[in-house]
């Protein structure tokens, strides 16, 4: 028989497999907080589950393709996922038809002819990240001398778990795409993707797993934290999607209403209260408490407590600090000069500049050599002139002594091996401005050189003033075994999204500048200043 239809005043009027999944859970996995007692969900948690496994009253189909949860820290989104790719590999989430009351019923997944067999991934751009889920989901099955594992037939191990008496496995995975593609994966969880960017890999992992998911007639699921507006995560990608009414996409996000950060304690208390809804083991008290630690910045507060997507750019140099290191009139250095090159380069909508950096009266002195710039009213087949930038930097190196350039590679590869080619591979290298782990440490470079007494000047030009100032910078999270416990940053765009490349090419000729060795000792030349 088909449906039952929805009662009047009911309040979720269409049929879901999660009524039936919400008893299962209970029957087989325990409370990650107290393992003698079932897995209950809050009455917020059971919501989204049932809306989550909502189907087509028709068809039968889910609603659903993909989904995220965008919750405050805390909240409860890992245990979540955690029973959900449970029952992606052993639990009913593949719709079976109707039972004698018009009332869904499901069944475990590979169990019948032309089903796919159960493979789930747990998917991050880092090990770590993976088992924010993969812990939890081990810890449910194993508790209790493995009660859950044994009654779902389930071997666990520390890496991956498989079914014991028919194929299926769940694993965790990371960001190398690559070797993911064509995988017949039946359901994935994309864990923390407000951290899933072009950098690490994330955006290619996540449209590989969507693809490898589709072909089996599966589903993806995101958690993430809110997200830096600008920064093209995942999440943020997502998130727009959903702006934009993309059909298929389930969304669970619930902010703070607005606080300010000088109100009072019982403001951000109940602020809290509404984005951590029935999250009772978090101690909103404790939170407030950390709110107000000096050593806890507000943005991170907005992002991670109140779970607003906040903008975390901030300008990286202040005008009238630029202006005062300015030199005037700018000198004219001679040929021969030694001198560190950066090179950011572009095709058509961004600029391409190359900028020189030299010492001048004992201060490393950066300079506009030449900035190729979108004419205003240009066609759309515009580009830069590849020949006239190739020839400037021929005469560079003829007129200039370049100790070492620095070159940003995208979409300039060929001319740069050829320049090192040419000029020499010890002097002509590559460095990808998109490595945080290497571009950090030279924008805290420029950033120090800055902010010191007779550390740094410039010629003032106007391409290279305005697109400095247009830098900001955003924190960064790196691995550094020399970390010397201060924050981290990158140089990116600001929210109005004018151009940065001229800013960038000055923060590689500085670090070339500085990497580049002495005429006559084998020594970094950044040595003669420091």
């Amino acid at each position: 028989m088909p449906w039952r239809g929805a009662d009047p005043g009911e309040p979720f009027p269409y049929p879901s497999l999660g009524w039936n999944l919400l008893e299962w859970w209970a029957e087989f996995l325990p409370s990650p907080r107290d393992h003698a007692e079932p897995l209950i969900f809050t009455d917020e948690q059971a919501r989204i589950l049932v809306e989550w496994y909502a189907l087509d009253p028709n068809t039968g189909r889910y609603l659903y393709r993909r989904g995220v949860s965008r919750r405050s820290k805390g909240w409860g989104k890992s245990p979540v996922e955690a029973v959900k790719a449970i029952a992606a590999l052993a639990g009913e989430v593949v719709f079976d038809g109707w039972d004698a009351s018009g009332e869904p019923v499901g069944r475990p997944r590979g169990l019948r002819g032309g089903d796919p067999n159960p493979w789930v991934q747990i998917a991050a751009v880092s090990e770590d990240q993976t088992k924010n889920t993969y812990s939890v989901l081990h810890e449910l099955l194993t508790a209790n001398d493995a009660r859950a594992a044994d009654e779902l037939r389930i071997d666990v191990g520390l890496t991956r778990c498989f079914l014991r008496d028919r194929p299926g496995k769940l694993e965790p995975v990371t960001a190398e795409a690559g070797s993911r593609e064509g995988q017949p994966i039946t359901d994935a969880v994309l864990d923390e993707t407000h951290l899933w960017t072009s950098r690490n890999g994330g955006i290619k992992l996540a449209r590989t797993l969507r693809r490898n998911v589709a072909k089996m007639n599966g589903r993806t699921f995101e958690t993430t934290n809110s997200f830096a507006p600008g920064e093209m995560s995942v999440a943020e990608a997502t998130h727009k999607a959903i702006e934009r009414g993309a059909p298929g996409i389930y969304c669970d996000a619930v902010e703070a209403p607005e606080v300010k950060q000088d109100d009072s304690d019982a403001a951000l208390h109940a602020a809290l209260a509404v984005a951590y809804g029935d999250s009772w083991w978090v101690d909103l008290e404790r939170l407030v408490a950390d709110i107000r630690d000096p050593d806890q910045p507000w943005e991170d507060s907005q992002r991670f407590f109140f779970n607003w997507n906040v903008d975390d750019r901030k300008k990286a140099v202040q005008s009238k600090r630029w202006t005062a290191l300015k030199r005037d009139p700018a000198p004219e250095l001679p040929a021969g000069t030694r001198i560190g090159l950066g090179f950011d380069g572009s095709i058509s909508q961004d600029c391409t500049a190359l900028i020189g950096c030299a010492m001048v009266d004992d201060v490393p002195y950066v300079f506009e050599i030449e900035v190729w710039s979108r004419p205003e009213g240009a066609g759309r087949d515009w580009r830069i002139p590849r020949k006239e930038v190739q020839a400037r930097v021929a005469e560079t190196f003829e007129f200039y002594d370049v100790g070492l350039m620095f070159c940003d590679p995208p979409k300039w590869q060929t001319e740069i091996e050829g320049w090192a080619e040419e000029f020499g591979e010890e002097r002509v290298v590559f460095f990808d401005t998109n490595q945080p782990q290497r571009m950090a440490p030279a924008c805290g470079r420029m950033l120090t050189a800055l902010e010191e007494e007779g550390a740094f000047s410039h010629d003032g030009a106007a391409d290279l003033t305005e697109q400095v100032l247009a830098m900001h910078k955003r924190k960064v999270r790196i691995r550094d075994d020399d970390d010397d416990g201060r924050t981290k940053y990158v140089f990116v765009k600001g929210p109005d999204a004018e151009k940065i490349d001229a800013g960038i090419g000055a923060v590689l000729a500085l670090e070339a500048f500085a990497a580049m060795p002495a005429v006559e000792q084998d020594q970094p030349f950044f040595g003669a200043w420091r």
